[in-house]
Formats: structure tokens, sequence, C-alpha cells
């Protein structure tokens, strides 16, 4: 029987000591990163230039887009920040990398699977464009029925734990969203924009301030306390208030990915969340930038095994991937175990 004391993540310490790599690294990084990245500084006042690739941030029940040009350019991201100045300035360029308006069609069961706790639209039509700053934010306390098992809400939710029910803190990342962008007709994109420092707002909502999000088991019973690589996770996602905003020292502190979503053309829930629908992205918790042709490794990384990135498996062919439900269908309540 699932023991709820036990579940713990074996290595959370792993994912909140990964630094910023590029903070300190200069231009250098993993083998294979490309010579554009580099930075400069440290948290009170600096810059850090990468590139960004189709698929290094897949999370799970992603769908990463087929780009322009045989999915073979990249882009660019450059931020600035000063915490004196109190401003945070972002550039985003590439040349024929995007579709204007985009529109992406999805499947029920096959790529598309609804989630409550991650209410997402299935298809979009005449898209735009954000782009997101995503970071380590502490743990989350999730509340599970005792009798169920099933996955009740988190600490966001509830004001305090619902009758019955058991509490687990999970790790999170905090995402940061710019203003809605478009390419030009040619694909190109030139995108600046402006975020406070001291306390960062999204771009598009300035009432609003980071999405918490997670991966929590639906079910206690279809997670391994020890192995996220045999447990079922799926996403959760909350948007918080701007009194709830956060200094971007704490985005830089902990190292972070970019990504550049799909979003739809009005927004599908409010407070808005962020969709799984990625185009290109890259991150900065590795000592470096994540190399083309490579992903982030989840289950690596909470695993403790190295290294913490993969081999991108849509790699190689330019269609739409999706990067699959995470789950083995095993059931760690029942008699047989695993």
């Amino acid at each position: 029987m699932f023991n709820p004391r036990c579940f713990k993540p074996r290595h959370i310490g792993l994912f909140i000591a990964l630094g910023a790599g590029l903070l300190t690294a200069g231009s250098s990084g993993l083998a294979g990163s490309p010579l554009e990245a580099q930075s400069g500084g440290d948290h009170r006042e600096g810059f850090m230039t990468l590139p960004l690739y189709r698929g290094v941030a897949v999370p799970p029940e992603a769908t990463v887009i087929a780009l322009p040009n045989n999915c073979e350019r990249q882009m660019q991201a450059t931020l600035r920040w000063s915490e004196e100045e109190n401003w945070v300035k972002v550039k985003v360029t590439g040349k024929g990398v995007l579709v204007p308006h985009p529109s992406v069609d999805r499947t029920p069961g096959v790529n598309y699977f609804p989630n409550p706790f991650w209410p997402e639209i299935e298809d979009i039509v005449n898209g735009r464009y954000q782009f997101w700053i995503i970071s380590q934010a502490g743990l989350l306390d999730f509340y599970y029925d005792a009798t169920t098992k099933d996955l009740l809400g988190s600490a966001l939710d509830f004001a305090t734990p619902p009758p019955s029910s058991t509490t687990i803190a999970l790790p999170t990342v905090r995402a940061i969203g710019s203003p809605f962008f478009q390419p030009n007709r040619k694909g190109d994109v030139d995108l600046e924009f402006t975020l406070a420092y001291d306390r960062t707002v999204r771009g598009d909502l300035p009432e609003y301030a980071q999405v918490v999000e997670g991966f929590p088991p639906p079910n206690l019973c279809l997670s391994d306390p020890y192995r996220i690589d045999l447990s079922t996770i799926r996403g959760y996602a909350r948007t918080l208030p701007a009194s709830e905003a956060v200094s971007f020292a704490d985005y830089l502190r902990n190292g972070f990915f970019v990504s550049i979503t799909i979003e739809p053309p009005e927004y599908y829930t409010f407070p808005p969340l962020d969709h799984l629908f990625s185009t290109y992205s890259n991150g900065t918790q590795f000592g470096g930038v994540v190399p083309r042709g490579y992903a982030w490794d989840i289950d690596a990384t909470f695993g403790n095994v190295a290294p913490p990135i993969r081999p991108f498996a849509g790699a190689g062919q330019c269609e739409d991937f999706f990067s699959g439900v995470h789950t083995k269908g095993l059931n760690f309540c029942s008699p047989e175990g695993r």
C-alpha cells in the first residue's frame, strides 16, 4: 500500500541548487553550445544572451510545433537588468522563424488530454505568441483525498488543508510572460519589452504576476515515492495576483528557462495560464545553454542521474511533436505493486 509519508522527491536539492550558470560561466557551457551564448555581471546588474532552439524545454503533454524553414532556424534572446534602476529589458529576434497568426489542431486522446488542473484550449486558430521566463519556485503543498488518493488541489486553492486530506509538498516553477507578439509576414521577429525588477509582473496583464506550475501525480496510487520516471504526473498551474510578484533576482539566482509559446487569440481562462504549445526555448541551469537537438530531461534531473539533458525525440523531423503523457500505467496501491 502507498505510504504518503514516503512520498518525497529524492533530490529536490539538486533542482534548487542548479544555479544561474551563465552568470558565472561567461561564454563557456556544454559541448556544442554556440559561441553567441554569453553573459556578464551578477544578479544586481548584468546581461545574458542565449540562442533558442526547437525542443529544449518540453514538459509532459506539450506539443512542439513544426516551424518554418524545415525547423532549422534559431532565435536569440538577450536579457539585461538593473536592480538600481529597476528594470529588466528583453530583446528577442529571429529571421524566418515563426508563422504569423498560427493555427494548431489537436486530437482528443492522441495529443490532447483535458486536465482540470491546467485547462487548455483544444485547438488554436489565428493564435499569438508569448515569451516566458521560467525558474524554480520552491515547494508547494498539494492536497489529496485520504480515501480515494485523488488530487484535490494545492495551497493556492485552499486556505487550509481540506478535511480528510493528505498533504504532499512538491517542487514547482514560476513563469512570467511577455506582451503578446507576432512575426512580420516573412516570419521575422524583433520583440522588445521591459519588466520591473523589484516586482516582476506579466507583460500582458500587469495586475497579475507569475504562473505557478507543477507536475503532481493526479492520484497517489499512480506515483512511486522515489521514482518519478515510473510515476504518472500531470500539469498543474495557477496564476498569482501582482501582490504576490517576486523580484527578478529570484529568477536569476535559480537559473531559468526561456520559452516561446503559442497562445489563443483570446484568453481561454482568467486569470490566464500559458498553453503547452512550444516553439523555441533554452535554459541556463546546466553551466551554460542546452545544445541544439537536446532537451531537458526531467526524469534524470529529479532522479539525480547524469546528464540532465537528452536528445530531443522530435529532432531530425519537421512535424508537430507530442511529448506524451508521463505515465507507465503502474498502480502502486495494488497488491502486486509494481
